[in-house]
This record gives structure tokens, sequence and C-alpha cells, in this order.
């Protein structure tokens, strides 16, 4: 955004004094005094000031645990948030209660008189929401209540009965004083359309969102918009309260910033900073997976998850999040993972095809990843297509809750909500969810991620012995409309003795290497035979052509246990990774790239397991379009700003570009010069561009305004 909203506040600070009254024979101890600012969310509106005596009256401190909290606020004309002086006064005596001597003083003040509007929620307000952020493409937003309304309010006697809104950027202040063409309506949600008429300096609506109450349907006391008019920045209701929005009752608990503060009434209260419990040894996950630290609800503390982890690779060759392991040869689509009870609307399938036409087997072509109602689509076949709703896109991609990049011949999908992963190779796929949000609610071809024992289930939920995998596998197919030979319902393949794999020729492949020493300190953790055998199996059949893929399994199951191998030198070229531009292959990074954007260093993301593939060189960074690494987040561009030009009694609105950015400087000592010498570079205009206006004149007519208009920028010694 290129407008910024500074409204005036004056805030008048008393320095108290308190007087510690104690139990007998305990000594006069002198209190401390810490100072600190808060801001609570008002919505206020101004009238007109008016002119009336004040005076200091005297109040009941409340002390508890040693902690007394005292809030008051002042409130100017325009003002849209009030600044909260909040006193702590910490008394180390043992301190029931006392009423301070207050003097009096009279004296004249202009005040404004504040409406204040405080939205009461009977029920449960939601997190903030904010789904879509505008932008030059387009300059709207709308956060729509449709689509999430179940998800917020997902009990059926309950109802979304208000909702709020605010811009991101200033979350104190009425939308009602943006200069956006902007509604909040509990049944649509916020829309805002952009008007370059009436949004004067801004090129877009600004960023907002929106949060809703949930309420039971039966409540007897109706939700209610209370508007009350008085010299004060305070609204009272019946019973005991804090001016707090949303409003908090007396006794009331609530986490803010990690801190967890208690309604003592009116504008006092407790306030606690939250203390996290040490963090314990890390624990042991089934199947020898690393624990992952994640955030406590509340966000302010760290604990450890497990995950479970299924993979899909070769012929293809599966091993669901219970870790068993079974081949299924067949084309079509699959389901490999959905949930049992729908929470989070996460769906994937798998697009086998078979690899070679004389051969029956398959291989695993593609992915389709759906999560609310946004499907991801990759390919990986022989030729490489990703899209979003059907839709091809560019990577590095970020929207509809995907975090999506291409890491070389690695696609790497997040989904950050759920803390979900996919790793999409060629022939092979590793799918990664938490216990957190799915435990025993997971099934498909990966199983269920559970702490039961092992089984193979079919589509109606029967259980059959563990050696019917491949069997039940067939009960996960769905419709496709480009396989008409995938259409009929899947058959009901009884359970019968698998073929044993085939044999050839004993010789040497790059399948001995997993039992070599590149994976010789994994081998001693998890059981890599299954990957030999799946590879010599896959080397018979298809005569090489998908050997890597078991290899490439092979390693990403070891770096699931935090065990990186590099292999790939080992192969004689047959697996070799290929980068593209100045970025470098790495078998082990642990986090993204860190990114420039906007001037700031934007720290990479920690993957839930060590990766393979490209990145940028160490001590790099990504540029902000994501096309090549730069050593330091010095950045010179234009960037578009809403300018009026005012000539005499004639003015118009116009876009106009300005560099920005930060260039190379430094100073350093000659010795051939035997000074200081100073290097500095300055953004600069490169390429500028003769761009003329129509001014409106205010007797009606129009003049033409010339002018000078930048088209790319440059850092330039001065």
């Amino acid at each position: 955004d290129c407008v910024s909203y500074s409204p005036e506040v004056t805030t008048t600070t008393v320095t108290p004094t308190t007087t510690a009254s104690t139990t007998i024979s305990t000594p006069e101890v002198t209190p401390t005094t810490k100072v600190t600012t808060v801001s609570i969310a008002r919505s206020t509106t101004a009238v007109p000031p008016t002119t009336q005596e004040t005076s200091t009256t005297p109040g009941k401190t409340i002390t508890t645990e040693g902690v007394t909290t005292t809030v008051k606020s002042t409130t100017t004309e325009s003002t849209t948030g009030s600044t909260l002086e909040v006193t702590t006064t910490t008394v180390t005596s043992t301190t029931r209660s006392s009423t301070p001597e207050v003097t009096t003083t009279k004296e004249l003040t202009t005040v404004s008189a504040v409406s204040t509007t405080t939205v009461v929620c009977n029920g449960v307000w939601s997190d903030w929401l904010n789904e879509n952020t505008p932008s030059i493409p387009n300059k709207n937003d709308v956060e729509l209540l449709k689509p999430i309304r179940e998800k917020q309010c997902p009990v059926a006697t309950h109802k979304v009965s208000q909702i709020e809104c605010e811009a991101v950027k200033f979350p104190q202040r009425p939308i009602g004083e943006s200069k956006d063409n902007v509604t909040c309506d509990v049944e649509k949600g916020l829309i805002c359309t952009f008007d370059e008429e009436t949004s004067q300096k801004n090129i877009m609506c600004l960023d907002y969102r929106i949060r809703v109450c949930c309420e039971s349907v039966t409540s007897t006391t109706p939700s209610t918009v209370s508007p009350t008019t008085a010299i004060s920045s305070t609204t009272r209701e019946p019973g005991c309260y804090c001016n707090q929005v949303p409003r908090r009752k007396c006794n009331e608990t609530w986490v803010d910033h990690c801190s967890k503060f208690t309604c003592l009434g009116g504008d006092t209260y407790l306030m606690k900073n939250i203390t996290c419990p040490s963090l314990p040894s890390k624990p042991e996950c089934r199947h020898g997976l690393e624990p992952v630290k994640v955030q406590t609800k509340n966000g302010c503390c760290e604990k450890w998850e497990c995950d479970c982890q299924c993979e899909v690779w070769g012929e293809p060759h599966y091993r669901t999040f219970d870790d068993l392991q079974y081949d299924f040869f067949e084309n079509c689509t699959y389901i490999l993972v959905e949930e049992k009870v729908p929470k989070y609307n996460l769906k994937i399938l798998v697009d086998n095809y078979f690899c070679l036409p004389s051969i029956p087997k398959s291989c695993p072509k593609g992915l389709v990843v759906s999560y609310n109602g946004i499907d991801v689509t990759i390919s990986t076949g022989d030729e490489y297509v990703l899209t979003v709703n059907k839709k091809e896109v560019s990577l590095p991609y970020s929207a509809n809750g995907f975090e999506i990049t291409k890491l070389g011949t690695i696609t790497y999908i997040s989904i950050p909500d759920i803390r979900t992963s996919i790793t999409a190779l060629r022939n092979a796929f590793r799918i990664r969810v938490p216990e957190q949000f799915f435990l025993d609610n997971t099934q498909g071809q990966c199983g269920s991620c559970s702490n039961s024992l092992s089984n193979c289930t079919r589509k109606n939920g029967k259980v059959e012995s563990l050696d019917c995998c491949s069997q039940t596998a067939y009960d996960w197919r769905v419709y496709d409309p480009k396989k008409p030979y995938c259409q009929l319902p899947p058959p009901d393949v009884p359970c019968t003795p698998t073929t044993p794999a085939p044999t050839c020729k004993p010789e040497e492949t790059i399948c001995d290497i997993i039992a070599e020493k590149p994976f010789e300190e994994c081998s001693k953790k998890i059981d890599l035979g299954k990957y030999i055998k799946t590879c010599h199996f896959d080397h018979c059949q298809l005569n090489s052509t998908v050997d890597c893929s078991s290899l490439e399994a092979a390693a990403m199951a070891c770096a699931s246990i935090g065990i990186c191998v590099n292999w790939r030198p080992f192969t004689n070229e047959k697996c070799n990774y290929s980068c593209d531009r100045d970025l470098v292959y790495n078998f082990c990074r642990k986090k993204e790239d860190d990114s420039c954007v906007n001037q700031l260093v934007i720290p990479g993301r920690k993957y839930p397991a060590a990766m393979e593939g490209c990145f940028c060189p160490d001590g790099m960074m990504l540029a902000e379009n994501n096309t090549k690494c730069i050593a330091t987040c010095d950045v010179c561009k234009p960037t578009l700003h809403m300018e009026i030009i005012v000539k005499d009694d004639c003015e118009a609105n116009v876009k106009v570009n300005q560099c920005e950015g930060t260039c190379f400087s430094m100073t350093k000592y000659n010795f051939d010069i035997n000074a200081l010498q100073h290097i500095c570079q300055c953004c600069r205009a490169r390429e500028t561009e003769e761009k003329s206006v129509k001014l409106q004149c205010k007797n009606g007519t129009t003049k033409t305004y010339k002018y000078t208009d930048i088209k790319s920028c440059i850092c330039q010694k001065t």
C-alpha cells in the first residue's frame, strides 16, 4: 500500500502516587512502577467539541498476586484508537486493598464528544481471516463468508451473527474512514471495489481482513450493536466488563501477543507474560521418522510432533503410513490419501500409466492434490506440467493455501496451514502429513496414519490380512474421463498370494549402491533391503529405466530420520541431477533459500525433512523475481506511485514511477592514494520517457502538462 495513516493522538500521562496499605508490623515499602503502552481496539466517531470541568475522583485499586495494572485512556478528535497508559505497581509486601487519597483539581478542558460503537458477541470470535490480497492486476479485495461460513461455525445449532472488518495496515481504524469503496456485511462478507476517483492516492484497495462471531441460535440474549454517545471513550453495559473490543467480562481471561490478560473491570487488567515450559527431549516417532518442532496453539511456545509418511516409487511400489510395503502395477487414477471424516478437505490422487507399451507394468506419472476446493495437478512423465484448477501456473507459486517451488527435477508442494508436504520426482513421490491433524483419520492406498496395528483396508472399511494390500489397492480407483478403460467400478479383487518377484541374470547394477558405503550409516537405523529388492525388480522388468527411483526413495527415507546420503556421484552419471541458471545442486538442504523482497531478507521456511535439489550457492539468496541468486539485498527498481499534479487552478491525478532501493556503498583506506576512498552508488533512473497529461481546470477547460517518467532504474556511482 502507498498510503500511510497517522491519526493525531494526544496522550496525557498522570504520574500516580501509590501508598501500600499493609498489615500490622509490616514495614513501609516503596513501590516500583513500570509504565507500558498497550493498544486496545476501539471504534470511535468524533462529534463537535464541548467544554466541561474535569476532576480526578478517587478510584479503587485492585491488587491481585501483588501486581496492580491500571489503564487510563485519552481520546482526542479524529482518533481511531485509544492510547492506553498501563501503570503496573509491584508491591513486595502483603497487600490487601487500599483507597488512596486523591486531590481533586478543577480545570476547564476542551474535549471531543465521542460516539463509541461496540460489537457484542454472545458466542466466540474467530481468528482474523485474510484469504485474498489485492495486487496491481486485481485491485479489488474480497473476503467472502460463503466458502468459510460452515468452517468457522460448524455446529448446526450455531450461526454467524456478527462480523468485524478492518484494514490489515490500520487494525484499529473503522473502515468507514477509509477512502475505499468497501462494504462489511454479515451475510456476504467484505467487498472492496477499487475506484480511482474516490481512492485518492491509492493504486489498489487496501488489504482487509475479517472475523466473525459464532453463537447459538437458541441464545436468549440477542446480539446487538449498541451505540452510546458520551464525553468519554468508554461504553458501559450492565454488569461488570472491561473496556475492550471484543467486550470482556470481569474475571475473563484471554491471550494476546503471548501475554495472558484478566479483566478486573473498567480499564483495569491483570497482565502476565506466558511462560513456556522447557522443551523436552526428542520423542521417538513410529517408523523412525524425525520429530518436528511446531508452535503451540497460542503461537507462543514450541512442542514436538510426529508425522506420518507415505512413499510411491518405481513401477510402482508403495510404502504406507503404517510402514507396510506392497506392489501395485495397474494404471488408472487412485486415491492415495483422503480423510475418513472431512475436516481439512484434503485429498491426494495418483495417476499411474504403463511405462512401456510392451510391458503391463505401470509407473506413477502425476499427482492431484486437492485442498479446500483448489486442485493442484502435477505431471512428471515425459512432459512436466503443473496446473492450478486446470490453469498452468509458473513457479514459485504462493496462493490458496499452497506454497510450491521447483528445485531442479524435484517439485516441493507445501500446505503450511495443515503442515502437509508432497515431494515429487519423475517416478517417485513422498507424502508427509502430521499426526497433529490427521491421526486415525486417513484412508486410501497410503493406509491409515495411526498408532494402531498396520492393516490393508478396503473402501467399505473391511480389514484384510497384511499380504492383501496389492488387492485392496484396486478399491481406491476413481473415475477418470481421460481413461475410458478406467470408468468401470473397481473389481472386487479377492486376496491371493502375490506373484514372486521376477529374476534376471545376475549383474552389477546401481541398485548395489544401497548396500554400500553411501548408505552405510542409514542402514544401521532402518532396513533398506526393501529398496534393493524393488530396484532389482524394476531393473529386470524395465531394463534399468527406473532404477534411480528406488535409490531416490531410499535416500528420502534416510533423510526422514535425519541422515543425508550423497549417493548420486556413485551412479556413473546414470542418475545425475541438473540445475538451471546459477543454482547449484545440494544433497542436504534443511530450509528453502532466503529471498530478497522489498529490500528485506525473508528467511526461507524449514523443510520437515532435509531435501536435495537446486539452490543458491552458500551466502547468496534469491532475487525478488526468483530468477537469479544475489549476494546482497540491494534493490533499485521503479515503483509506481499516485501523484496529484497542481498547476495554477488546474490539476490531475497521475501514476508515476520513482526509483527506490538500496545500492552498494563502501569506505576503505586506499594505499595507492594514501587516503580513505569512498565508493557510493545511488538508485538512479536508467531509462526515461516523455509523457503528457491533461490537467482539469476550475473554469472547465483543460491544459496539457508534459513530464518525464522513469522506465527503469540502476545503481550508479555518485
